[in-house]
């Protein structure tokens, strides 16, 4: 059975107010097949929407303050989302055309806006996540015929629901980014935030909230974790010489063995010489 492709969502990000509601009233977005469902003034309230909803296009002005179109952009797309979008600029900037370009942007739009070239984008955007979401749906069938998913059918994850998960992504992206770096002093919620292309704010609230410990907390887990497996080792070996805590610390990332034996004491509630019983070189 064919069933009516969904309205597609839509965010609008703009720091002019009046603007915002001009093209909220000025296009019949129902008719055009989607729906208006959020509103912001800046980069950084709209990457908290996005986290807290599925959005399938973005409408974003490029300056604006906070956190610019591009940078906003940028962190939505190191989120691995897949949503369609338009830039309504007032900047005739070739520089920031071949940005947004690059940023995948589906159409570069000129204010004051033109109604007609909105419309014509919105009809063009409306047909390819048509055709998007009905090869997601076929290719899904394909896959629960031949067996190759386990859920059943009906526990198939929805449209709705295969358009979320952006912050989980992220928090994966940033977990791996950690196991990869955590022997470097220099790992930091702002050198990571970097990497990924985030804001470290946003990074840090998405953090918070995926896995109810901060960042930094996470990283000292980590840490003190491979130490403690680093000492077991150690401890395991018997005759093997035994490192010095200078030298564990280091191999998980601190520069301060006293620090280290200080963090190591409160998370497991003894100091890493203890691991080997006594005998461990201070």
């Amino acid at each position: 059975m064919i069933t009516a492709a969904p309205a597609a969502r839509v965010l609008i990000v703009d720091d002019e107010y009046y603007f915002r509601q001009l093209l909220i009233h000025l296009i019949d977005w129902t008719s055009a097949g989607f729906e208006v469902v959020a509103e912001a003034e800046d980069g950084a309230e709209a990457l908290r929407i996005m986290e807290e909803q599925p959005i399938d296009l973005i409408i974003t002005d490029i300056e604006m303050p906070n956190m610019n179109g591009l940078d906003f952009v940028k962190a939505v797309r190191a989120l691995d989302s897949a949503a369609k979008l338009i830039f309504i600029t007032s900047y005739d900037n070739f520089t920031y055309a071949q940005q947004a370009i690059s940023l995948g942007a589906d159409h570069y739009l000129l204010k004051p806006v033109d109604e007609a070239a909105v419309e014509q984008a919105l009809t063009t955007i409306r047909a390819q996540l048509k055709e998007k979401w009905e090869e997601e749906r076929y290719i899904n069938r394909l896959r629960i015929e031949a067996g190759y998913l386990g859920q059943p059918a009906a526990e198939q994850p929805s449209e709705e629901e295969g358009r979320q998960g952006s912050g989980n992504r992220l928090i994966r992206k940033a977990a791996a980014h950690v196991t990869a770096h955590y022997t470097d002093d220099t790992l930091s919620l702002q050198s990571t935030a970097a990497a990924l292309f985030v804001n470290p704010s946003y990074l840090s609230h998405v953090f918070k909230k995926e896995t109810s410990e901060s960042f930094v907390e996470y990283v000292t887990n980590v840490r003190l974790g491979k130490a403690m497996e680093l000492l077991r080792q150690g401890a395991a070996a018997g005759d093997s010489p035994v490192p010095k805590i200078a030298t564990i610390a280091h191999q998980v990332g601190y520069k301060d063995p006293f620090y280290f034996s200080k963090c190591f004491k409160k998370k497991y509630g003894i100091t890493p010489n203890k691991v080997y019983g006594g005998s461990y070189s201070e």
